[in-house]
């Protein structure tokens, strides 16, 4: 009877064991999918792709802010760290001494008091109203004749300065209407009180006013020397959309399409682009221009995020390497070298760009790299040695990029198609004559008075 009993009692052990080992199991495979799930997150935001506004912050370890500790004050140079005295003063005003030390109540005497001079920078929004009287004939022809003023608007009640103003505050700051609205409103106490959708509908008008000489860019950027190119995600109306942005000598292009497709580009340059196409390595870029240059920044970053992974294998030599010679170039370039020294020294380049590509023990890491980017595409790593006026990297629309990247974050897009196409329009102008180097507030003032 004992051994019975006994029998049944490792039974009993054993399925409870049994059952113990499956759970442990099942809850193993759940831990693992939830890992794979995370993984898979973590990629979309941490990868060598991944721009500076999405990444989380690094706080440099204890060793490396002591062997490198960051410089205290504005770097020497910078703006307003040298600040020239103005060509013009407007005002004059004199800031005079009470006659004691406020301190110990000593009195100062006028024959010890010192002067110095210092420029002080201020503003204001002042809300002009301004009361037309307006001359109109109705012709016999049926004309209706009005007055006209080049000060003045020939319609509406929003003149040419506070229309300029409304734009900088919408597309300078990514300020929604509502904000706009109560911002004229706060400073102008009362003066300037226009409903969101007033605000809306001049900027529209605006768009509508600049939409030719947009249209006019979009055919005259087929035939520069170059396009520099990027694109990035961008909501319209909840779904995504993309805005591509594209830079020339002369022009800041920018569209918003509901594709990241290849007939993007063929609408804009068309099937045989007779110019360079410098961008990172996106498959869509392929075979419709005559010159490409893929961008070295891109391949270093992915070279050194794989290296920061792989700390142990060759991958580290590969990025080094790879760092030097971009590092070699780019001061070759910074001398302005003559079209025969640039056919010389490209020569030298490809010589050691191909050691690198040829060295035959690579790391799985490394040959990814090699095969993937710098075989597929070969000939388009040294276009900026031969041709002038490029650079070998994309950082040029990168920057551009980024002035759109806030009005995404600000505002999440567009809610609908006429909206994006605004701001492709007026942003396109915008920076345009920025990169021409001229001021967006007086060009626009301008395009609206006349």
């Amino acid at each position: 009877m004992n051994l019975i009993e006994e029998n049944q009692r490792l039974k009993e052990e054993v399925n409870y064991k049994d059952q113990k080992i499956n759970e442990i199991t099942q809850k193993y495979f759940e831990v693992v999918q939830e890992l794979k799930k995370t993984q898979a997150l973590l990629r979309q935001f941490l990868n060598e792709n991944t721009p500076s506004s999405k990444l989380p912050f690094k706080y440099p370890s204890k060793e490396q802010s002591e062997v490198q500790p960051k410089p205290r004050g504005k770097p020497i140079g910078s703006n307003g760290g040298t600040k020239e005295i103005p060509e013009k003063v407007d005002i004059k005003i004199e800031a005079n001494l009470q006659g004691k030390c406020p301190r110990c109540n000593k009195i100062i005497r006028r024959s010890d008091i010192n002067k110095r001079l210092r420029y002080v920078y201020d503003a204001i929004i002042k809300a002009i109203v301004i009361e037309v009287e307006e001359e109109f004939y109705q012709c016999d022809c049926g004309e209706f004749c009005i007055g006209k003023h080049p000060e003045i608007p020939q319609r509406g009640m929003i003149g040419y300065n506070l229309q300029t103003l409304f734009t900088e505050e919408k597309f300078n700051f990514s300020g929604s209407y509502a904000n706009i609205s109560n911002f004229f409103d706060n400073v102008t106490e009362g003066k300037i009180n226009f409903t969101p959708k007033t605000i809306n509908d001049c900027i529209t008008g605006i768009s509508d006013k600049l939409e030719p000489s947009y249209n006019k860019m979009e055919d005259e950027i087929k035939k520069e020397n170059y396009a520099y190119s990027d694109e990035t995600s961008w909501p319209v109306n909840g779904e995504l959309w993309y805005l591509w942005l594209f830079v020339t000598t002369n022009f800041v292009f920018i569209t918003i399409q509901n594709s990241r497709a290849r007939k993007v580009l063929i609408e804009i340059f068309g099937k045989d682009y007779h110019g360079v196409i410098i961008s990172d390595c996106f498959r869509v870029y392929d075979n419709f221009a005559e010159w490409y240059q893929k961008c070295w920044v891109h391949l270093m970053r992915k070279a050194k995020f794989e290296a920061e992974k792989n700390p142990k294998k060759n991958i580290v030599k590969l990025y080094e390497q790879l760092k030097s010679l971009y590092n070699e170039m780019k001061n070759f370039l910074k001398e302005n070298p003559s079209k025969e020294l640039r056919i010389e020294k490209k020569k030298e380049f490809e010589k050691k760009l191909n050691e690198i590509i040829n060295y035959k023990y690579w790391c799985k890491e490394a040959r990814s790299i090699i095969d993937n980017r710098l075989k597929a595409y070969r000939n388009h790593w040294l276009t900026a040695i031969e041709i002038e006026g490029i650079s070998l990297d994309n950082n040029l629309c990168e920057r551009k990029i980024r002035a759109s990247i806030g009005w995404r974050k600000m505002l999440g897009g567009h809610r609908t198609r006429e909206g994006a196409k605004q701001y492709a329009i007026i942003q396109t102008h915008r920076q345009t004559w920025k990169h021409q180097g001229k001021y967006p507030y007086n060009e626009l003032l301008n395009v609206i008075r006349n």
